[in-house]
């Protein structure tokens, strides 16, 4: 699905959600393969293992790898039922899958000890991707990046006769880096506290959920201040757009 037309505020906003977020994935990344030795976010790796697990079953823990695979597809399931009722504008329903990858976020710190803590944060990568991945603007995938790196080249090689596209080359290349900011963060607050730096990524969930919250709500102040004023009972009926209520969390 093509991106929608958005105004340069709408552009940067996404810019810099599909960043913050892919910051979070690297960090939640980070930390799970420094305390359970494990990715929970890239599920490539995930099924590749079991397979190996399945010819020599010595190499991983099955068991593991299963949970993480079934953790981020209930995870994607949950993020589509509960933005599926949103056909066109999605932000309170989208503040509340983020305060959900908190909560599994707090949960997976909470049960560290326990293999279910794997499950939990697995999930959370799920609930995440799903939900970007959701976005009627522009598709962005935040927990992995062989298809970011893939469009990346596509429209660096279709750029000789087509021009690149800046905007979405800015968007690809942002959330790569910024995954990759959010692996060194994580592995350095993880080599110090342990599980308990899964609570940072936790509260910058709470912090989006909230913004969008407060971004949602400005939006229906400002549809509603601009509301056209009664027309004549012989005025042409014609439809007025207002371009300064343009929803971002809208889902395909």
């Amino acid at each position: 699905m093509p991106a929608m037309s958005l105004t340069h505020s709408h552009r940067a906003l996404l810019l810099g959600y599909g960043s913050l977020l892919a910051t979070v994935a690297g960090f939640v990344n980070a930390v799970a393969i420094l305390t359970l030795a494990i990715p929970v976010g890239n599920l490539t790796a995930t099924t590749t293992r079991l397979g190996m697990d399945a010819a020599s079953p010595w190499l991983f823990e099955s068991s593991v790898l299963a949970f993480i695979l079934v953790g981020f597809l209930m995870g994607a399931a949950c993020a589509g039922a509960t933005l599926a009722p949103a056909k066109t504008h999605a932000g309170v329903r989208h503040s509340a899958v983020m305060i959900g990858e908190a909560l599994l976020l707090v949960l997976a710190f909470a049960w560290s000890e326990h293999t279910l803590s794997v499950f939990l944060a697995a999930v959370a990568c799920g609930l995440q991707n799903a939900t970007t991945s959701s976005l009627r603007t522009m598709q962005i995938r935040t927990t992995h990046f062989t298809g970011t790196v893939t469009d990346l080249g596509l429209i660096i090689g279709r750029s000789r006769l087509h021009g690149i596209d800046r905007w979405r080359a800015a968007v690809l290349s942002a959330t790569i880096i910024t995954f990759i900011t959010g692996s060194v963060a994580g592995t350095m607050l993880g080599t110090r506290i342990g599980e308990a730096a899964l609570l940072v990524p936790a509260v910058v969930c709470v912090g989006i959920a909230l913004a969008g919250l407060a971004y949602d709500r400005r939006r229906s102040l400002q549809a509603s201040s601009s509301e056209p004023a009664p027309r004549d009972a012989g005025a042409p009926d014609t439809p007025e757009i207002d371009h300064t209520a343009r929803a971002i969390y809208q889902v395909g």
